[in-house]
């Protein structure tokens, strides 16, 4: 489901107001350590698609976190010797959330404003290399967002209703 010219993505891509406790009632929560390589990119598409098995959304989830978990590898410190990146699922009665959470980087992400396909075929350009990835977590996605922590460590994070096909 590609969002149309109308879809305001900017509202939708909006600091999270913190972090989530998992003592909310209704409210289950897991959270898993992975190893800052591309292997394990594998491993936590995995851990997502098994924990939200029985939510529609799941498909779009394991992808959601591919892409994120990607992003946490090539763009911030995870990605260097050594480094890791976290995995937390936060699951309510009708929706899921997605939370990875890298060692921090120089840049943050940013949703592209419009459809970066659509746009480089338009203007007769390259297809873009870049940011197609987030683009599709925009489309996917009901809410999502990103924040740091005083660490410097960043949190991206995804919100899908468990009402949408997925």
């Amino acid at each position: 489901m590609i969002p149309g010219p109308d879809i305001d993505r900017g509202e939708k891509w909006r600091p999270f107001g913190g972090r989530v406790t998992a003592r909310r009632p209704g409210m289950l929560r897991w959270e898993r350590h992975f190893a800052g390589t591309p292997e394990q990119v594998g491993a936590a598409r995995t851990f997502v698609s098994e924990l939200f098995a029985d939510a529609p959304f799941a498909g779009n989830a394991a992808w959601i976190t591919g892409e994120l978990a990607t992003n946490a590898i090539r763009h911030s410190a995870s990605g260097r010797p050594g480094g890791t990146f976290t995995v937390a699922l936060c699951r309510w009665p009708t929706f899921g959330e997605i939370h990875v959470i890298d060692a921090g980087g120089p840049k943050e992400p940013r949703l592209p404003g419009r459809d970066p396909v659509g746009a480089a075929i338009e203007e007769g350009d390259d297809l873009p290399e870049s940011g197609l990835g987030l683009y599709g977590i925009g489309a996917l996605a009901d809410h999502y967002g990103t924040y740091r922590h005083r660490d410097g460590s960043r949190v991206v994070w995804a919100r899908l209703r468990s009402d949408r096909s997925g």
